[in-house]
């Protein structure tokens, strides 16, 4: 078996996220290497810079050694790891979580999106929006209910353990 590699792009909030974290280790469990992107930056960071820090930390990978490629991306990390995955021509899977409004057009079966998880409570983006693009698009698409873009409930460790089990369970 060839080498494989997961690649995590992180939202907002950074790596803290348990759904990229546990998305990553699903994969790193089945024998990928594992790297994760971090921000350049604390706060808000225009979607230049984070693509720019992502190309720069990918610079060194030699894309042609691995078997199989899988991204892993979060909120503005979905729009980043699919901007990288197109303007490096890689032949990438990838798994998003609470896309924005900005990465709908990067969600196609061809452009080999595996899945799409998001909460029915999220602020930037419709899920029936979400879902109907990803049925169209024939993209498996999972909305976990009652949480928001962060997918995860305030003060209720049961809940938020029972959400990264929902969503990686649809990553088998």
């Amino acid at each position: 078996m060839g080498k494989r590699i997961v690649v995590s792009f992180p939202g907002g909030r950074g790596n803290e996220i348990p759904l990229l974290y546990f998305g990553a280790k699903h994969f790193e469990d089945m024998g990928y290497e594992k790297v994760f992107i971090n921000h350049p930056m604390t706060g808000e960071c225009p979607l230049d810079i984070l693509l720019d820090n992502a190309l720069k930390v990918l610079d060194d990978v030699d894309w042609t050694e691995y078997e199989h490629i899988v991204f892993v991306a979060k909120s503005i990390g979905t729009l980043v790891a699919c901007k990288v995955k197109e303007q490096l021509c890689i032949p990438a899977s990838v798994i998003l979580f609470t896309p924005i409004e900005d990465t709908m057009s990067y969600i196609t079966n061809e452009n080999d999106v595996l899945l799409v998880a998001m909460g029915d409570r999220d602020r930037y983006i419709s899920s029936s929006l979400v879902e109907k693009h990803c049925t169209e698009h024939n993209v498996k698409c999972h909305i976990e209910p009652e949480v928001g873009h962060r997918m995860e409930v305030m003060n209720d460790l049961q809940r938020n353990l029972e959400i990264v089990k929902h969503v990686i369970g649809k990553l088998d």
